[in-house]
């Protein structure tokens, strides 16, 4: 939602009699220089009037909102009202003298961060606004503002005259000089004749005597006694002046201490310097030059003790600025500003790291406060011991930090939190350093803690990566030794020969691994050189039976592979076939067809075994009763749903070793990373929930650069992604064009007319969103009618822009003898153009999800090894994956799909190993339409890879870009 004017918030506090306090009230109105009355308080229903969103509101417009509805006696009165049934009003509440104390604490907290707003923001103020909300009567400035308070002694005959006054940068006056309303006790905000501002180093109710007189008379009796009781209180804060008072003078420097300053607008702490002059400690960032203090340590014999600033001081300052410290303001110390913007204590953490060097300049580093407790200041020793069991690294961390020692499971939690503050067992706190939060930063989010041991899944081993105590872990993953077997019948290439020692790598560490190959470098290929070097390895021979339904049995020698090879339907044969080819020696069967229940018995006798992955789903029953050596997914996206039942059947079958291949990288949608993840090494990204809370939503929603980095470092082991440009440096040139088709004139009414329709329907304002099949539908038939009309209606009589100036790029690429592929997600228009080849007595091949898996081998074959036919049209589904169709030097795509990475499997078809001819991709487009903006999408990468063509699918993206979709 787009505010529909501009607008701006204001504020008007009005004194509230039940809790004894002024409340604020926010108000909006137009945005205007001079605001005159405010009469729409910022409620809800307001605010969606203005077309305002709050969630859309900067961070502090937000915190002042809250605060403001915090403070509504309403709503104090349902926040503590719970432990009292039978209150009836605030008064109630205020009878029980804790909830009394917790409501003034809740008061406080809420009106110190409103007043700290106003001012940091400079919201538009009022105070006390009348009826006829005329706030221009009423309004309040609100640049930063102090009253400094001065307390005056006159000591004479009858006692002593008490004076305190207010300072206003150089101007002195009295409250009751004034108009003063006093709006927070501690701390101290007022107005003072329409100027807020605050009231320093005194609780306000201190101000209270002195609004209506001058002075209070102390008689001689009550001296003694007030003073005991009252000076010590202030005496240390405020400046005093006295008359009839001996005088004594300090003005040495004793001591310079370092002090964290809390910056609550920075939220960062910075360093102050406090000079302790025998019994007063100026505070460096204050201008104040002398402090006087009356000493009744003597009965009935007060002194003054009066102490200057020595010059001295600046010889500190010096020392600080050697040290690589900068003036902040105020003459506050810290580091550069983007140090303190990344972490609020690197100020303090430098006292800690230059203790020695700092103490040796003459600094007091001593009771380090934060927050009322001390921070300490000692050095740490770190010792860890790691013991390898079974599939997991059992690790003691102790650090020991001045005189306690602190397992490190205890500490997991800030490491995890990322708090900076560890509580010791005397109270006070230990800052831990920020370097661990990196070092020990995976460990701590994948461990498990079991009596103080730190429990690591040894496929989680990059997360002891950097922990210099643990390093060059012998369990690592290494390449294996590997000499191409006289078995295999093919002549690997250099990357494929890493490729496969990288999977015999993980094979000996009884790891799995994805290996993400760039579409047609030859997954297959590897893969079946990666089961020779197995099965050489483990000393199996097998005499070479090919299983068929009715063939005799096999004579086995040794114990067989068994690998089961997972697959999409259409690519059953075609490995089949690649391993006949590769690796004639392996006995081999095909777990398909409705007879394949009659094959069971055999899957414990057989090195190969090539099935489905819908039949394993059917078959999971059967294939779960059986132990295989290896279990191969191809084109491992199939299994990217963890809720679907394929995923949870895969998951099902016992296997001692797993490998995923898939051209498509798995990077890009973080859900099918952990899908999987899951399969090869499960758990090694913890639950799914997990998962989500620590790493994708980090990522996709903060777009959090290192935790990104942390996933990378963690699956980078197991995941093997090689592109064909950095591997095949001899593969011809690829190039990408767009082609833009103007609609046929009543084709774009028609398409206009529909879309206006679908805008009414998907995108209500009633908040009554569509559902996903609906969406699905609906952009579906606006795709179609961007295609041709008739695949809405098929006996419309509207031409297709498109359909023509395809067929027109045919006509001229027919007659230039060029092979081509014409992919679309629509089978229904493919055969628009099947007709028109027809009807143009033009040969070609075709392939979608009707055709069965022998003719399309033979339609490959006749395109790659005839002149003739040219073209080869191919729907989505079917052709997608798993084709070798390197004689097709143009790849056409008639529609835009949702997922470019689907796009990127068919042009792999043609650009793969054994293309010679150049590879020209063309993408027709019909301008106008959700077409084009599909594209645009695909180019801002705001498109994750999950497609809109799995049923009841669609991914939040798309449905978060429907009002970009149907716009126009």
């Amino acid at each position: 939602m787009e505010p529909s004017k501009s607008f701006q918030f204001c504020f008007d506090i009005s004194f509230e009699k039940n809790l004894y306090v002024y409340i604020p009230t926010a108000y909006i109105i137009e945005n205007t220089d001079d605001i005159k009355y405010l009469d729409k308080k910022a409620s809800a229903d307001v605010l969606e009037s203005f077309g305002v969103l709050f969630e859309n509101l900067d961070s502090n417009t937000k915190k002042i909102l809250t605060a403001c509805d915090s403070l509504k006696p309403d709503f104090i009165f349902k926040k503590f009202s719970a432990k009292i049934k039978s209150a009836k009003t605030i008064a109630d509440l205020q009878k029980d003298s804790k909830i009394e104390f917790a409501i003034r604490q809740h008061l406080k907290f809420n009106l110190e961060s409103f007043y700290n707003l106003i001012v940091k923001e400079q919201f538009p103020f009022s105070a006390n606004m009348s009826a006829e909300k005329d706030f221009y009567r009423w309004r309040v400035d609100t640049n930063p503002l102090e009253f400094e308070p001065q307390i005056q002694f006159d000591k004479h005959a009858e006692g002593i005259t008490y004076t305190l006054s207010l300072k206003e940068d150089e101007t002195t006056f009295l409250p009751m000089d004034k108009s003063v309303d006093i709006l927070l006790d501690e701390p101290g905000w007022l107005i003072v004749d329409k100027k807020l501002g605050q009231l320093k180093e005194l609780n306000a109710k201190k101000l209270s005597p002195f609004l209506k007189k001058k002075s209070i008379e102390i008689p001689s009796k009550l001296v003694d006694n007030y003073f005991k009781n009252f000076i010590p209180e202030i005496a240390k804060k405020i400046d005093i002046e006295a008359t009839g008072f001996e005088i004594e003078s300090r003005d040495k420097i004793i001591s310079c201490t370092i002090q964290p300053v809390y910056d609550f607008f920075k939220n960062c702490y910075y360093l102050n310097l406090f000079f302790d002059y025998n019994g007063y400690s100026f505070d460096a960032g204050k201008t104040k030059k002398t402090h006087s203090f009356v000493d009744f340590s003597v009965a009935n014999e007060p002194k003054i003790i009066q102490f200057k600033r020595s010059a001295d001081e600046i010889s500190y300052t010096d020392k600080l600025l050697h040290l690589g410290l900068t003036k902040i303001k105020n003459e506050l110390f810290g580091l550069s500003s983007d140090a303190e913007a990344s972490d609020p204590y690197v100020n303090i953490q430098f006292i800690i790291d230059y203790k020695e060097q700092l103490e040796s300049l003459g600094f007091t580093i001593q009771n380090l406060k934060l927050e009322s407790k001390e921070i300490i200041t000692e050095s740490n020793t770190i010792s860890i011991a790691k013991e390898t069991k079974a599939d997991w690294f059992d690790i003691k961390i102790i650090i020991t930090i001045g005189p306690y020692k602190i397992n490190f499971s205890e500490i997991i939690p800030n490491i995890k939190s990322k708090e900076r503050l560890f509580m010791l067992p005397d109270g006070n706190y230990f800052l831990i350093p920020l370097e661990w939060f990196s070092k020990y930063g995976s460990l701590a989010k994948l461990a498990k803690t079991e009596n103080g041991t730190v429990l690591l899944r040894k496929s989680n081993f990059t997360a002891l990566d950097g922990i210099s105590e643990i390093a060059n872990d012998p369990d690592q993953i290494h390449k294996a030794e590997f000499t191409a077997s006289d078995l295999l019948k093919a002549t690997l290439r250099p990357y494929q020969i890493d490729g496969v020692k990288w999977l015999l790598g993980h094979f000996n560490a009884n790891l799995g691994a994805c290996l993400a190959d760039d579409m047609g470098l030859g997954k297959t290929l590897q893969t079946l050189a990666v089961l020779v070097a197995v099965q050489e390895q483990l000393g199996f021979t097998t005499k070479t039976t090919n299983f068929d339904l009715f063939s005799n049995d096999t004579t086995i020698e040794r114990e067989p592979l068994k690998a089961l090879i997972v697959l999409p339907s259409s690519l059953v044969f075609n490995w089949y076939n690649e391993a006949g080819k590769f690796t004639p020696h392996f006995s081999k069967m095909q777990y398909v067809g409705n007879d394949r229940k009659l094959l069971a018995s055999r899957l414990n006798s057989t090195d190969l075994i090539f099935t489905s992955y819908s039949i394993v789903h059917r078959d999971i029953s059967i294939l779960e009763k059986y132990d295989f050596r290896y279990l191969i997914l191809d084109e491992s996206q199939y299994i990217k749903n963890r809720d679907s039942k394929i995923f949870k059947a895969i998951n099902k079958i016992s296997t001692g070793h797993k490998i995923a291949l898939s051209g498509t990288p798995i990077e890009n949608s973080l859900d099918d990373l952990w899908s999987q993840m899951q399969f090869i090494n499960p758990d090694i990204l913890g639950s799914y929930t997990f998962f989500m809370e620590n790493f994708k939503n980090p990522i996709e929603k903060k777009q959090n650069e290192e935790v990104l980095n942390e996933l990378k470092n963690l699956i980078q082991p197991y995941i093997l992604r090689r592109t064909k440009e950095q591997v095949l440096k001899d593969l011809p040139e690829l190039t990408e064009q767009v082609y833009y088709c103007n609609m046929d004139a009543e084709q774009e009414k028609l398409y206009e007319k529909e879309k206006s329709k679908a805008r009414n329907f998907l995108l209500k304002t009633d908040g009554s969103g569509p559902d996903k099949i609906s969406i699905i539908n609906t952009l579906m038939k606006l795709r179609q009618l961007s295609n041709h009309p008739k695949m809405i209606d098929q006996d419309s009589e509207v031409d297709s822009g498109k359909y023509i100036a395809v067929t027109n790029y045919l006509k001229n690429l027919v007659k230039g003898k060029q092979k081509v592929i014409i992919f679309s997600s629509f089978v229904t228009n493919l055969h628009f153009y099947t007709t028109w080849c027809k009807e143009n007595k033009i040969e070609y091949c075709e392939i979608t999800g009707e055709t069965p898996s022998q003719k399309r081998e033979q339609q490959v074959k006749l395109f790659q090894e005839k002149e003739n036919p040219l073209l080869f049209f191919i729907s989505l589904k079917a052709g997608g994956v798993g084709l070798n169709i390197t004689k097709a030097s143009y790849v056409l795509f008639l529609d835009p799909w949702w997922n470019p990475f689907a796009e990127k499997q068919g042009v792999g078809r043609a650009h793969r190993i054994g293309q010679l001819n150049k590879v020209n991709v063309v993408r027709f487009i019909s301008k106008n339409t959700v077409e084009e903006k599909i594209i645009k999408l695909q180019e801002n990468k705001k498109l994750l890879s999950d497609s809109l063509l799995e049923e009841s699918h669609i991914s939040n993206e798309i449905e978060a870009n429907l009002e970009y979709l149907l716009g126009s």
